[in-house]
Order: C-alpha cells, then structure tokens, then sequence
C-alpha cells in the first residue's frame, strides 16, 4: 500500500534484507534544506554495523529526496552491502512514500561511488563545475538522479 500522507512518520523502524538491516538512527531531523532521516547498516549475521544510508533534504511536498550512502570500512566495501541498503531504501521511497525522485550529489574525486549509482541504474543529471571542496581542492559535483518511473520499469522487468 502507498503512503501518500507524507505528514506521519516519514519511516518505518526499520527496513529488512537477506543480509542486512537498515535501523533509524532517529526519528529525523529538520534542517534548513529539508527532513533528514539516516539508518544505520547492521550485518546480521555478526549483528555489526557496517555503515549508514540516509535521505537527506526531503521535501514531501515535492515529493524528492536526496540520498547518501557511507560506508568507511574498506573491508565491507565491493561486498553487496551499499547495493542491498540503496534497494532498500529505493523500496521504501518510490514505494511507501510516493516520492517522484532520488537525487545523489558526488564529488568528481570519488569515481567508485559515482560508478557504483550508475551501475545501480541512476542517470548523469549534470555536472557543477568545482562544486566540491576536498582536501584544500576544488573537484567537479556530479549529479545523479532517479525518477520514480524508471524504478517502476525496473521493477517490472525483475517480475518477468
């Protein structure tokens, strides 16, 4: 069932998969630019955390969120867990909360995270030219995005 009163609760406890399990750091936190809501990334198998995912400056008026996804440790990196926690909380956004649209924000100086949304289906929006200030330089902000239609179709193709 889709939730399209986005004045509730803006998400679940939390949000189960085969390895994982995504736990509400907080119910969320307002800030100038939107709602965040960030959970934390729990093996469960050894029940530790292996990092955090978080929509960041939603706006359920406009029904968009933008979306983050850390995970520090190199060692759980390349091992499925960013993939399984981005589905997840793809789910639960185009799903339950009706939002039209996921925006991601990276700096040009992170090409694995770039290549691992594209792999994961989002599109080049565009680039802001020196947007990202890192380690005293200026890098290039690529912007991804997700329309919740492109979700849909992937979904479809999943069932057949």
């Amino acid at each position: 069932m889709t939730n399209t009163n986005n004045n509730k609760s803006l998400h679940k406890k939390h949000l189960e998969a085969e390895r994982i399990v995504l736990l509400p750091l907080s119910e969320h936190s307002m800030t100038d630019d939107g709602i965040d809501t960030w959970y934390v990334i729990i093996d469960k198998e050894n029940r530790a955390p292996i990092g955090m995912i978080g929509m960041v400056h939603q706006n359920p008026a406009w029904k968009n969120t933008g979306l983050w996804i850390v995970i520090s440790d190199e060692q759980n990196r390349r091992e499925g867990y960013g993939l399984e926690a981005l589905e997840l909380v793809e789910k639960y956004i185009f799903d339950s909360l009706a939002y039209q649209r996921i925006s991601v924000r990276i700096g040009d100086c992170n090409q694995a995270a770039v290549q691992f949304f594209k792999k994961a289906g989002y599109k080049l929006e565009g680039v802001q030219e020196l947007g990202y200030f890192h380690d005293d330089r200026y890098y290039d902000m690529i912007l991804l995005r997700l329309l919740r239609k492109e979700y849909m179709s992937r979904q479809e193709i999943k069932m057949q």
